[in-house]
């Protein structure tokens, strides 16, 4: 599907109707006399940090992976690698990409989303145009093929032979329908003679975007400009709530133990017998319906045990024996949260290091939490770690554009509240950032009067001043800057030269001299030093309202300046990670970049 009619937005219409396709809700709508445009519902899933925007498909027969992974979407197009890594990380049911089974049904990734490009995306299901079409018939005309009956031929045989299946499936329906609309003069298809012209419907049109979407549940062709809804038809906004896809949560069957497995992304093992190796005698049996396993993968795993023996063997002896097996003591009644952190309290000293740290442009990043666990992808190329932090209130979480944004960079925010399944604050689709507004920093003399104008400050360039020097009145052309607090400062540009600058400050006026390669933000303070004005540099913001020891710290190369107003301003050189931005501006501060390059 080419992605050009993906990103196309919302068009009003005037009417809806809707076919039941696969649990979506596909919709046409009479665009004009000429033709009709088809609406199709695509479904949007979170993936570390981003909205995926998804096709979900129905594996035919004669499907192989390739052939369905590269028609799909622009990630699959420009990064195949990653494309599959999407894949396989949203269809956890599919676990051999190389064996799938016709009937499956898996949703392709076909393109990352930006917080709020699409009109409903925060809902889990997006409507968009994909194709305008006449009329299914008429599309129908340009994909037969002229064919003359042979003697012994029957139409079963022919669609058989040209679209698979048998009599009574899916593909055979459809391809009965689709020869009965290019042949209408046929009025019984079991009676056709030798030396008959036919047309038959060329089976190359099933790789065509719109092709499920010109059948009904029935197999049979719609007519786009007569088929109305039926009064069963599912409404969008059913079918967003059913299919809204936030990240798994922990929890289930297991109780406080398996959410604390879920926690750290391992698995909890409660029932049946685990066989641990031994070197010269019989396997250990383990009863996990007394001693559950935590599993962390890559053969990590913790047992759980109230007791100091596990199945009548010391500790100890255990510990030393299996060196990735390790053992935790918990209470009975342990809650999720102690549970936790007597699993992390066994693990190896290297999972010790509470902190991480990253830049990226103008920003340092550091993320401090209780406990963070490093995990390396199957091929050892990707380590991504897992921070985690009890907290006490859903009010303590870290901001959702912070925790996308260290989603993104490998980095898995999950905070912990005792009584609750969830780990992390989440939902589909974070609002769009606006983009940030912008000063002219192309000289010294423009970003000191757009700074002005940002501000509210009063700036006159150019203005005549009076002093008096060498016994004599002397006049001079210099940029007056107003505060709004009673002060006032001369801004000079080099203008102003040797003993003059002494005479004029003697007047009792105010004088700033810019340096030639002092730069906006070295200026910026200058300035608010002059004015006697409050300004915080390099600020530091957190990403969740508690205390600063297990919380993310957001440092932006910048000055922040307050305004008086509801809006603070923060002057920054470098553009802001659109996430970044989003979650600064619900701090109530209005980033501005200084463009020191015109255009």
């Amino acid at each position: 599907m080419a992605m050009t009619h993906i990103c196309t937005l919302l068009r009003p219409f005037a009417r809806w109707h809707l076919l039941a396709l696969l649990g979506l809700a596909l919709i046409l709508t009479t665009a004009d006399a000429h033709g009709t445009v088809l609406y199709k519902n695509y479904i949007v899933r979170y993936d570390r940090g981003w909205d995926i925007l998804c096709d979900p498909y129905r594996v035919q027969p004669g499907d192989w992976v390739l052939k369905i992974f590269r028609q799909k979407g622009e990630i699959a197009h420009d990064d195949f690698r990653e494309f599959l890594g999407i894949f396989e990380r949203l269809n956890p049911h599919v676990t051999d990409t190389d064996r799938i089974r016709p009937g499956q049904v898996v949703d392709i990734p076909l393109k990352k989303l930006a917080p709020g490009s699409l009109p409903g995306q925060s809902s889990g299901v997006v409507t968009i145009p994909f194709v305008m079409i006449a009329s299914p018939r008429e599309m129908l005309e340009k994909h037969t093929l002229t064919y003359t009956i042979q003697q012994g031929d029957t139409v079963s045989q022919l669609i058989a032979n040209n679209f698979g299946g048998r009599f009574g499936n899916t593909t055979y329906s459809q391809g009965l329908a689709l020869f009965k609309a290019a042949n209408p003069h046929i009025t019984d298809v079991n009676r056709i003679y030798a030396g008959q012209k036919i047309y038959m419907p060329d089976p190359s049109i099933r790789e065509e975007s719109w092709y499920s979407a010109i059948f009904n549940q029935d197999g049979e062709l719609v007519d786009a400009l007569t088929t109305e809804a039926g009064p069963d038809s599912p409404p969008a906004a059913a079918l967003a709530t059913a299919r809204v896809t936030d990240p798994p949560q922990p929890g289930g069957s297991g109780g406080p133990a398996a959410e604390a497995a879920a926690v750290i992304g391992g698995r909890l093992m409660d029932k049946g017998t685990a066989f641990l190796p031994m070197q010269q005698a019989k396997d250990f049996e383990l009863d996990l319906s007394r001693y559950p396993m935590v599993d962390l993968g890559g053969g990590s795993k913790v047992i759980l045990t109230t007791q100091d023996r596990v199945m009548n063997v010391d500790l100890g002896l255990i510990q030393s024996y299996w060196d990735q097996v390790k053992v935790a003591r918990v209470s009975d009644q342990a809650s999720s949260q102690e549970i936790l952190e007597a699993v992390l309290s066994v693990l190896p000293a290297d999972t010790a290091s509470n902190r991480l740290a990253f830049e990226e442009g103008g920003v340092a990043v550091s993320v401090s939490a209780k406990w963070i666990r490093t995990e390396v992808s199957a091929d050892g190329r990707l380590p991504r770690h897992v921070c985690i932090t009890p907290i006490t209130a859903a009010s303590h979480r870290t901001h959702e554009a912070l925790v996308r944004y260290l989603d993104r960079n490998d980095i898995v925010i999950k905070e912990v509240l005792p009584g609750t399944p969830e780990t992390g604050s989440w939902s589909v689709g974070t609002n769009r950032a606006p983009a940030a507004g912008t000063i002219d920093g192309s000289s010294q003399k423009a970003f000191v009067e757009s700074l002005a104008a940002a501000m509210g400050f009063a700036y006159a360039p150019n203005i005549a001043i009076s002093f008096p020097y060498a016994g004599i009145q002397v006049q001079a052309l210099s940029n007056l800057l107003s505060f709004g607090n009673g002060r006032e400062t001369l801004i000079d540009f080099g203008d102003l030269y040797g003993d003059a600058v002494l005479a004029i400050r003697g007047t009792g006026l105010e004088i700033l001299q810019v340096n030639l390669d002092e730069g906006p933000l070295e200026l910026i303070q200058r300035l608010m030093e002059s004015a006697g004005l409050a300004y915080t540099g390099s600020p530091v913001f957190y990403g969740a309202d508690r205390s600063a020891e297990f919380n993310t710290a957001i440092t932006v190369s910048g000055i922040l300046m307050p305004t008086g107003s509801a809006e603070n301003r923060l002057f920054i050189v470098e553009p802001l990670p659109e996430l970044i931005e989003l979650f600064i501006r619900d701090q109530g501060i209005q980033p501005v970049q200084v463009v020191t390059v015109p255009g």
